[in-house]
């Protein structure tokens, strides 16, 4: 930056007069210029004026001297006095100036003699007068470019320092003075490495200062409020005119916050290994950079919908699986797929366990990804290398998006053992549910022989009318045919009452499918029928004419309005038959769920707490297990709804359950 004889005051600004051209600015490099200032300070207008006095006391003399012209040298000083306060264009004007008051004082002294002497003496004045304004102005555009140089020093947000050949500091920036504490003032002239306490290689400066006149490196000092600070420093040594060492220029930038950053990542890394290797579950990092590039091809193509495209594409979705490699993997991972070792598993591919529900899975996390997400996860299964099939929770996370992929955290939970167990306890509770549902049955076996009676009734009547039809001396054909269209009708009737019956005594889960709520509820009603009116009990229903269908298994929906409405017909066994009052409504519940609430107007809960009552073996009845109202709640959570009871203000109480809506469901 700074030529070999340039003298350290040079590069100091505050060893020239403020007012210069180029005096240091210490405004932020990004400020607006400032508007030239028109007004000089007093300092600058009392030499200027001073300048003019000694330009017109050497007129004068010249003038009136009979030293013949060589008074006419002493201009020189005035263009001197000039330059000290004056930009390069008023020192031109001083000497264009002097040059001229020296060719007035010598026509009016000389003007029409003859050449002589004094002719000699006017050319050796203008020559000195001139080769001074020249050199004046060139002192001035060297000055000039030191202190734009000190300027660009006190831009900078590095610590730049100055040091003479006795290790005194010279020149001592705003870095410097931000960095370690101390003003310009205070810092130059001492001693740099004592103030500062600066421990470097002193074997390896000096080696290289002898190889190459510089050296770069790293060192400590101490800021002035006594913390140690690393630096990463540039030293370049400075020569005096005959080529001799006069100090060194160095540049140094704080290493203190790269160093506790670093510190702090060694230190995450070693957080994240120590998780990494101890976790209780499969971790391994892959490089998916493959299938990245795959899909912004598939992008550029004009692809929206990766995952539907993947999903028809099945070749493309293979090689997207092999277009990923297993970098590192815990202990966990290898024993999740039966390998020997990590090695097995590193530097393979994950198409290794595909199954055909991994690839539908890999085309959904790949869709969720290329779509912004962060992590992706999903329920799949994998294939171990011994061969066996296994349930996973998958979850895929994008450590470092601007790296293209390239690093992928993947963990995986084992829900093989977890599945088996959920499937056991569904068939457990399937068969609890049909026990349940035959033991209700029961409790109104009369209801179903009724409902069952009546149409058999009818159906004998219809057959022994139309014989009669038929004997008669003329048979009447259309009451023949009357007669057996009620029969085929009673019969279709006492039909449904028995594919009820049995469908309610099946064993097993009916897979769910869409259902209309109100015709459901209308049939369990219907097997009710007579047993309510038995208990002189006034049945209500109001079902919502919006509601879309709901998703769930038919049988054990109605088995739940079986149950909560039998019970709350025993709960009004005692009161004033005028007052049994039970009513069944649907409506809609929030966002994608219907409501189906019971209501009777018996004497309430008497639990403080309403949900007790489908707790497992609660009962408040003689003859009751307790179970039916917690196979309910089973039931319904079951169908991803939920069920709760509460007392109401007028007596009685009332239990509602959620279903949610096939819509919601799709």
């Amino acid at each position: 930056m700074f030529e070999p004889a340039s003298s350290p005051q040079e590069l100091r600004p505050e060893s020239r007069d403020d007012s210069r051209a180029g005096a240091v600015s210490r405004r932020r490099a990004d400020a607006p210029l400032p508007r030239r200032q028109k007004r000089w300070s007093s300092q600058r207008r009392l030499q200027i004026l001073a300048a003019a006095a000694a330009a017109a006391l050497i007129f004068a003399a010249d003038v009136l001297s009979p030293l013949d012209g060589a008074v006419a040298v002493l201009y020189t000083a005035v263009v001197l006095l000039v330059a000290r306060v004056a930009d390069r264009r008023f020192v031109l004007a001083a000497g264009a100036g002097c040059c001229v008051l020296v060719l007035v004082a010598f026509a009016s002294s000389h003007w029409g003699e003859a050449f002589d002497g004094a002719y000699v003496r006017l050319g050796v004045s203008l020559t000195a007068l001139a080769i001074t304004t020249l050199l004046a102005v060139r002192s001035w555009s060297a000055e000039s470019t030191a202190a734009e140089q000190a300027r660009m020093l006190e831009l900078t947000h590095d610590t730049v320092v100055i040091r003479d050949a006795d290790n005194r500091i010279l020149y001592w920036n705003d870095g410097a003075e931000r960095l370690y504490g101390w003003t310009r003032k205070e810092a130059i002239g001492k001693l740099c490495h004592e103030m500062l306490e600066t421990h470097f290689p002193a074997e390896e400066v000096a080696d290289s200062f002898a190889a190459e006149g510089r050296w770069s490196g790293e060192l400590m000092r101490r800021r002035r409020d006594g913390t140690r600070i690393a630096l990463a420093s540039r030293w370049l040594a400075r020569y005096d005119s005959d080529g001799r060492p006069a100090g060194i220029i160095e540049t140094s930038a704080d290493l203190t916050a790269e160093r506790q950053a670093e510190a702090e990542r060694r230190r995450s890394e070693e957080r994240y290994g120590a998780i990494f290797r101890a976790a209780g579950f499969a971790i391994w990092e892959a490089d998916w950079s493959g299938r990245l590039a795959a899909i912004e091809d598939l992008q550029k193509a004009g692809v929206s919908d990766i995952g539907a495209y993947l999903d028809s594409h099945r070749a493309i979705l293979r090689q997207m699986a092999a277009a990923a490699e297993i970098t590192e993997a815990n202990a966990e991972a290898v024993k999740l797929f039966e390998a020997p070792g990590r090695e097995a598993l590193i530097g393979r591919s994950m198409s290794l366990f595909s199954t055909a529900a991994a690839e539908k899975t890999l085309a959904q996390l790949l869709a969720q990804l290329s779509n912004g997400a962060a992590i992706a996860e999903a329920e799949t299964q994998f294939c171990t290398l011994r061969g066996k099939t296994i349930d996973v929770l998958l979850r895929v996370c994008v450590v470092t998006p601007e790296d293209g992929w390239r690093r992928m955290i993947v963990t995986a939970i084992d829900l093989t053992e977890r599945n088996l167990t959920q499937a056991r306890l569904d068939q457990m509770l399937a068969e609890l549910a049909h026990a349940a549902r035959v033991a209700l049955l029961g409790q109104f076996a009369a209801s179903i022989a009724h409902e069952v009676n009546q149409p058999l009734a009818a159906i004998t009547t219809y057959a022994q009318s139309g014989r009669r039809w038929l004997t008669r001396e003329a048979p009447a054909a259309q009451e023949v045919r009357d007669c057996l269209d009620h029969i085929v009708e009673n019969g279709r009737r006492a039909s449904e009452v028995v594919a009820g019956l049995k469908a309610l005594t099946k064993k097993g889960a009916a897979p769910k499918n869409p259902l209309p709520l109100a015709e459901a509820i209308e049939e369990a009603v219907a097997l009710m029928r007579r047993e309510l009116a038995t208990g002189a009990i006034n049945l209500r229903q109001s079902f919502a004419a919006d509601l879309p269908p709901v998703l769930g298994d038919r049988v054990q929906i109605q088995q739940v309005v079986i149950n909560l409405a039998m019970n709350g017909a025993q709960a009004m066994a005692a009161i004033d038959p005028r007052r049994r009052d039970l009513c069944v409504a649907t409506q809609r519940e929030g966002a994608g769920f219907a409501r189906i609430s019971v209501r009777d107007s018996g004497d309430g809960i008497k639990e403080q707490n309403p949900d007790a009552v489908f707790e497992p073996f609660f009962t408040t009845k003689t003859s009751g297990t307790g179970m039916g109202l917690s196979i309910c709640r089973s039931i319904v959570e079951a169908h991803g709804g939920r069920i709760w009871a509460e007392n109401n203000d007028d007596g009685g109480a009332t239990f509602h359950f959620t279903l949610p809506l096939e819509e919601a469901a799709a």
